[in-house]
């Protein structure tokens, strides 16, 4: 019994040392890494470390470890000349991430024309997925899934009177979009009463909390994140702002790098959502990774760091089905059986073939302050089901 698992564990070693010998497939990372919104590209960028040591301990994919470049993408002309860079001079096999929407769409068709597959982990905008690039995947859901949620709950309420707040930049204006234009289906008494658009980045809002407030809104929706979130909230509490709005709902406001600067301070009972939250599902599954990554990083993890580590999870699964690295086995594999489905930490993600984009769960909630963390968490937990989140894809397929 001993001598077998010892010869068992000498294959192992032999294994992991043959992926280690071999050619690596190299992923070339682009995230926000530094300015004000850089804690959403490093805790990105630990969920992609986190789950390629995990993958490579056990192997790596076809028996060849994972080697990843991290890039700061920058806004779209620096991230065209960093996907070229990564894909001319690197030789990366594949793309990854990105943060930015506007960004998304301007390296998309770098990646297409190269046929260098772009597995985007975090940038929302619909156009996405819409332009219908073959070698473009989205392995997290987009703005357009979580406008449509907030629009239905929304029509839920007794509200006609809204107003917006978002970034003047691709991802607030499509969410805006997307959001009303689906309510007054839902709802057609609703009422639009003031449309603010800040520059994404922006430090004072004080003019456009004051310009809400004077319409008098009974309801508002925002997009606004990470640091523009933090510093709106700020701002908006003396004003009493969040007194005044009957309900106020974020599609992005469930991230911990907008809840943990807010700390305490953050408005009870904002309906928010979070793509992944780490204290949804509680299961083993859920609960081992957020361990293992507050053990590792010292934080819990975001939905950028769960939505990284998902989104290499999937690559590596479509690589192993495809059985290469080869971009168009890739694009098969992803798009085989009526799309590749997977099963995260955070529930089921299911790529639609004709479009590239995954659908899966919505974690809402709303947001309340206990004694365990110095953050607000969400509570209760709405979960929007993944049937519920499925529109139709322009694309002609």
């Amino acid at each position: 019994m001993k001598r077998g698992m010892r010869f068992l564990a000498l294959l192992v070693l032999m294994l992991a040392g043959a992926a280690l010998a071999a050619e690596p497939i190299k992923i070339g990372a682009m995230y926000i890494l530094s300015g004000n919104f850089a804690n959403y590209g490093t805790s990105s960028k630990q969920g992609v470390q986190l789950a390629v040591e995990e993958i490579n301990a056990k192997g790596g994919i076809l028996g060849r470890p994972i080697e990843v470049i991290f890039v700061d993408h920058g806004k779209p002309d620096q991230a065209v000349r960093e996907a070229k860079r990564l894909i001319l001079e690197n030789k990366v096999d594949f793309l990854f991430g990105i943060d930015s929407s506007s960004v998304s769409l301007a390296v998309a068709p770098v990646a297409n024309e190269y046929k260098v597959p772009l597995i985007v982990t975090h940038a929302a905008t619909p156009r996405l997925t819409e332009m219908c690039l073959p070698y473009v995947f989205r392995t997290s859901n987009n703005a357009r899934m979580d406008s449509w949620a907030a629009a239905a709950f929304a029509a839920k309420q007794p509200y006609k009177r809204w107003a917006n707040i978002g970034p003047d930049y691709e991802f607030g204006r499509v969410s805006w979009e997307d959001f009303i234009t689906r309510l007054k289906e839902l709802k057609p008494d609703v009422e639009v009463v003031s449309e603010q658009w800040p520059k994404f980045g922006s430090s004072d809002y004080s003019s456009y909390i004051t310009a809400l407030m004077r319409a008098k809104p009974e309801a508002v929706f925002s997009s606004l994140w990470g640091g523009d979130f933090v510093s709106f909230g700020k701002q908006a509490i003396p004003f009493g702002f969040f007194k005044t709005i009957k309900f106020y709902v974020n599609p992005t406001g469930g991230a911990l790098q907008a809840l943990e600067p807010l700390g305490k301070n953050t408005p009870e009972g904002m309906l928010v959502s979070a793509r992944y939250w780490f204290l949804y599902p509680e299961t083993e599954a859920n609960k081992a990774f957020v361990k293992k990554f507050h053990d590792k990083f010292g934080d819990y993890p975001s939905y950028n760091a769960g939505e990284a580590y998902e989104g290499m999870m999937m690559l590596a699964a479509a690589i192993e089905k495809a059985g290469s690295t080869d971009p168009d086995a890739v694009k098969a594999a992803f798009e085989a059986d009526g799309g590749l489905k997977y099963q995260a930490i955070e529930g089921l993600k299911w790529m639609r073939p004709a479009d590239h984009q995954v659908f899966e769960d919505l974690v809402w909630g709303y947001t309340k302050h206990t004694d365990k963390y110095p953050f607000a968490i969400l509570d209760p937990i709405v979960v929007v089901p993944a049937k519920d989140t499925i529109y139709p894809t322009k694309c002609a397929k």
